[in-house]
């Protein structure tokens, strides 16, 4: 095979893998940001249980000062009916006593009805806790495989770069233009097998004579439908 041929078609593999490295490379910020996003949310999902836990908490502590105000009341209007002197009062106050006994029954039934959202919010609580504690358990994980596989990505590519680097110097240099003009303009594909006697980047049909040309891997050949640079693996 003509060497130049030869050396554009390492140089085609070795671009077409520095281009999967690169690719690859690409997405794994992106992976560790999705993980990282998903940590974040569940833990916005756990601070609005605990802030809901709060609340309640508040509003509960609010009925039973309420509730201790009421009763104190009613000790008061309670020991007043003992020293009352007309009818009247003793009416106006016994209907007073009444109403804070109906408002402290209010306030203990309101007061229970807390205490069990309290418990159900809790337990929500409870259970968004555990999802931040796995979802970071696991993304402190992940984080941790992806940079090692980027570190041994860019091991690689950096490998690769610098054969390639040098298997270019080996190229002759109108030749070598002429490649990487292919290469930027065939998305990538600038060497193209012709086994089946098509080319395999455009699929176009090779006459019988450039077929036979193509498969002695004697001298630059191209494609009539796309340019690529033709080679026969067989």
């Amino acid at each position: 095979m003509l060497q130049d041929l030869e050396q554009l078609i390492e140089l085609q593999g070795l671009d077409a893998e520095i281009a999967v490295l690169d690719g690859a490379i690409a997405t794994i910020p992106d992976q560790i940001r999705m993980m990282e996003q998903q940590l974040v949310q569940a833990k916005a999902v756990l601070d609005a249980a605990t802030a809901e836990v709060e609340k309640l908490q508040k509003l509960r502590r609010q009925k039973e000062r309420e509730l201790d105000e009421a009763g104190r009341e009613l000790k008061k209007r309670q020991g007043r009916l003992y020293e009352i002197k007309t009818n009247q009062e003793y009416s106006a106050t016994l209907k007073e006593v009444d109403g804070l006994k109906q408002k402290i029954s209010t306030l203990e039934e309101e007061i229970l009805v807390s205490l069990d959202d309290i418990d159900r919010v809790m337990k929500i609580r409870g259970q968004e806790d555990e999802k931040v504690r796995v979802t970071q358990a696991e993304f402190l994980k992940n984080k941790q495989q992806r940079q090692d596989e980027l570190q041994k990505l860019q091991g690689r590519l950096s490998i690769l770069r610098k054969t390639r680097e040098s298997r270019s110097r080996n190229v002759e240099a109108s030749l070598l233009q002429l490649y990487l003009r292919l290469l930027k303009s065939r998305d990538g594909l600038a060497v193209a097998n012709a086994t089946s006697r098509s080319c395999e980047g455009c699929h176009v049909t090779i006459t019988p004579q450039l077929y036979n040309e193509i498969r002695r891997n004697e001298e630059i050949r191209t494609c009539e439908g796309c340019g690529r640079i033709l080679y026969w693996k067989g």
